[in-house]
């Protein structure tokens, strides 16, 4: 196969978890390479990488063999070596190990989501219909939340920092996904009555929760070690439960109009009721530990509570979009009589929340960066 730079594949079966080899070098070896960021030593003897560009995917070893920030509860194999090339990890992504599935869903997520950007372009016009750019900032926020996701999930095994640091970017990825839903449900999903309300204050509360989303997770993320205790899951909640109940409201008002009192009972409905089952879905396979508590390593490379988290979301997100569009097109004389949007409060919001969430990513990058090497240092 001759790809970037003429690299050459071999893509190895799944081998066994480690603590089943009978070979004792073959472990010593393993766990000398997981203790080494650099992971020259594993490459010496497995040829991951040569000056020829040939690239090895290496067997999955078990959790004994990674360091403690790499483990995940009822886990036991399917655990990829650190301190490997960049080109691995990228190419690992065809190799069954435990982020497999959690890559993959979120790659198809976020084609999905590109192909509806796609589809809703035959059928509106993103570039002079001013009324469309809070639609398309909604989809490019869901694009983002796939893409940071996806990504952090291919490379966070390559040490403890890349680890720390591609989570940051998933956590800011959900920020931005949640500030581009407030975005689109003010503008096409409330009720006059509601808009007129809340539009001053909505946009803004939305951006203060995106951003808090990134930062409190990356606290908790930052702060505690394994195993987790629950007070680490509050700094995660509670942001995006706020954001949630931020972009949820203008729906409730809608069903709680069309259900008790039959107004603006339209075809979305039935899609914003579908996309709150499924981000309830997602948060209580995110929350808890289950199928894999039920059955520990039988879970190791699918059906794992973050995997079905994963779906939840896809399908809460899709189901989302259908509902704002369908809100966007039956709606479209009220939508009209609002304020036309400018192109930055449609993208302004996004783009300063964006700016926030890389400062401090970057911050807490470089405060990982000198714990782990005043860490290395000690040891």
């Amino acid at each position: 196969m001759n790809v970037l730079n003429e690299a050459e594949v071999t893509f190895p079966t799944l081998n066994s978890c480690c603590y089943q080899r009978k070979d004792s070098s073959l472990r010593s070896l393993t766990s000398d390479a997981t203790n080494r960021h650099s992971g020259d030593h594993f490459k010496s003897h497995f040829g991951t990488e040569n000056n020829v560009g040939k690239v090895r995917l290496i067997p999955t070893t078990c959790k004994h063999q990674v360091p403690l920030v790499f483990h995940e509860p009822h886990m036991e194999r399917g655990f990829r070596v650190i301190g490997q090339p960049w080109t691995y990890y990228f190419w690992s992504i065809f190799q069954l190990h435990n982020e497999t599935v959690n890559v993959w869903t979120h790659i198809m997520a976020f084609g999905l989501m590109a192909s509806k950007m796609v589809s809703f372009s035959f059928e509106v016009d993103f570039v002079n219909d001013s009324h469309t750019w809070p639609l398309l900032a909604g989809l490019l926020c869901g694009m983002a939340l796939y893409c940071c996701s996806s990504g952090a999930h291919c490379l966070q095994s390559r040490s403890e920092l890349v680890h720390y640091t591609a989570f940051m970017f998933d956590y800011a990825g959900i920020g931005l996904y949640g500030l581009g839903s407030v975005i689109m449900h003010l503008e096409y999903c409330s009720e006059d009555c509601f808009y007129d309300f809340a539009h001053s204050v909505f946009i803004p509360c939305g951006c203060i929760f995106a951003f808090l989303i990134c930062f409190c997770c990356s606290i908790s993320k930052t702060i505690y070690t394994r195993p987790y205790p629950f007070v680490r899951k509050i700094w995660q909640l509670v942001p995006v439960g706020g954001i949630y109940v931020l972009l949820i409201s203008p729906i409730v008002h809608r069903l709680v109009l069309c259900y008790v009192y039959g107004y603006d009972c339209n075809e979305s409905i039935p899609y914003h009721i579908q996309q709150m089952f499924w981000f309830a879905s997602s948060g209580f396979f995110f929350t808890s530990e289950y199928p894999q508590k039920l059955w520990p390593r039988l879970c190791d490379h699918f059906f794992h509570s973050h995997q079905l988290f994963h779906i939840s979301i896809m399908i809460c997100t899709l189901k989302q979009m259908d509902a704002v569009f369908i809100d966007f097109q039956t709606r479209k004389n009220l939508i009209e009589l609002r304020p036309l949007p400018s192109f930055w409060s449609a993208f302004g919001p996004v783009v300063t929340v964006c700016l926030a969430e890389l400062l401090c990513i970057y911050g807490f990058s470089k405060q990982m960066k000198r714990r782990l090497d005043s860490k290395s240092a000690s040891h």
